[in-house]
């Protein structure tokens, strides 16, 4: 499992976040801290989105 987070500052001053997770090398789901949602990179990761979104309690630690 790879994990990449950062942010980024925008040019009207906000910063916008994320974290992403990899497996083998591949895009599995993402968060975007804005939104406070999850997105999946297919059908397998959508699952694992669900769950995550169904808890909260990954997401409330975050936002």
């Amino acid at each position: 499992i790879q994990r990449l987070s950062g942010c980024e500052l925008l040019s009207d001053g906000s910063v916008r976040g994320s974290s992403r997770f990899g497996y083998n090398g591949r895009d599995f789901i993402s968060f975007e801290l804005g939104s406070g949602r999850f997105v999946a990179a297919d059908s397998g990761a959508e699952i694992t989105r669900r769950r995550l979104e169904h808890e909260g309690t990954w997401a409330e630690g975050r936002t």
